[in-house]
Formats: C-alpha cells, structure tokens, sequence
C-alpha cells in the first residue's frame, strides 16, 4: 500500500541514508511513491538474477542478504531497522547480485527504481552516503572472507554469534535480539548446521552460552571473545 505518512514522519527516517537529503526533495520526490509492504518471516525481498525494480527500506524488521553457492546459502550481511537493501543491484546493472529474506515478519518500504535514481540524481549528498555505505559494505565482505578462509569452525560460529549481537543487541535477558536457526547460523558462519549444534552445545557446556525459548544466551562475552 501507498505509504500515506511519508518517509519523514517514519520513525526510522532519522537513521535512513535518506536523512542526510534535503527534507524538501524527500516531500516532493517519496512521500507519493513509497509503497509499504509486509513481508512474512521467510518471504524473498528480492533474488539474485531477478530484474532490479527498485531499493527497499527497512521500516520495520529483520532480513538476511545473501547469495547461493553450490546449492548452499552463505548469509553476507543482515539488515535491520532503517536499512537500505537492493541499491548495490541497482547501481551495478539491470539484476540484483544478491538475494534477500526476512528472518522475521517485516515491514519494509518500496522505492520504484526510477523514483530512486530521480532523488539520487537530485542529491549529492545522497550520493556520498551511498558511496560510503558500498565502501563499508566491500570491507564487510572481505572481513568475511578472511574469516572463512583464516579461521576455524568453532572461531566462525563465535564471530557469527558477535556480527548478530553487533547488530540487533540482546535483550533483557541477555538473549540475542533475534531467533535463529541452526542452519542460519551455519549460512552465517560458512559451516554446516550439525557442525554448528555440535559448537553450540559444547559453547553451553562450557557455561559460554544458553538457550532460551529458541533463542541464545550470551552468558560469557568475554570467553566467547577468546575463540575469535
């Protein structure tokens, strides 16, 4: 549906790339054509291949990015509240380069490509920040890829376990900010779901971690830091 409020009444507007654009191009150009979509846990956003329509702006939710390899998915980033999803397919040619998924029910709004590229073009200060997020998001990537290749299971599992809490936080009880599976786990961490039940539970055994109602209990920060 037409988001009738309009991007600056949102209350992740103040945290969005679009904050660092003049308020009059956001009234002018996004408060007619952002359409808000809720997306169910476990509904694709986008797919990697499929033709780009547009960007995405998370309003509300959790989602995974990620690509397939060999039949396997290995999760790049996650984005959350406020994040800007599909612009790198966008910029780069005429299909996205990754795939997208909610890890939670989600409300996320749609800018139609060519309403996005109309307020790229008419703000450059829109322009740097999506440079220096492309920027950050390549250092994410290859910081992953040296994990994959220089560390060890039980090291992956951990950093995977500090890249959620780094995102999403824990709550009241100490628990990560969000339910994860096994097997997303793995596709975060680039092992295999029995290898990741194995680590965890020896990570429980070891008084490092705990499960609670689905989710996990950091218990021990700083051991768990010993295994990065």
């Amino acid at each position: 549906m037409i988001c009738d409020n309009g991007c600056l009444s949102c209350g992740s507007f103040s945290k969005s790339v679009f904050s660092s654009i003049e308020r009059n191009i956001v009234s002018q150009k996004a408060f007619s054509n952002v359409v808000e979509i809720n997306f169910k846990k476990g509904q694709d956003v986008f797919n990697e291949g499929s033709a780009v329509k547009g960007v995405f702006c998370i309003r509300n939710g959790k989602v995974k990015v990620f690509r397939n390899c060999e039949a396997k998915n290995i999760t790049l980033s996650l984005a959350g509240n406020s994040d800007l999803i599909g612009f790198t397919g966008l910029l780069n040619g005429a299909t996205y380069i990754n795939s997208a998924k909610c890890l939670e029910d989600s409300e996320i709004c749609f800018f139609p490509k060519s309403i996005f590229l109309d307020i790229l073009l008419s703000s450059n200060e829109l322009q740097l920040t999506l440079l220096k997020r492309s920027s950050y998001e390549n250092y994410c990537i290859s910081n992953f890829i040296k994990v994959l290749k220089c560390k060890n299971m039980r090291s992956r599992v951990a950093n995977a376990l500090f890249e959620v809490n780094k995102k999403f936080g824990l709550d009241e009880n100490n628990c990560l900010n969000i339910c994860l599976t096994r097997k997303e786990i793995a596709e975060l961490s680039g092992t295999t779901t029995e290898s990741v039940i194995r680590i965890l539970n020896d990570l429980k055994k070891e008084k490092i971690v705990d499960f609670v109602n689905n989710r996990i209990k950091l218990l021990d920060i700083n051991k768990l830091q010993f295994y990065l």
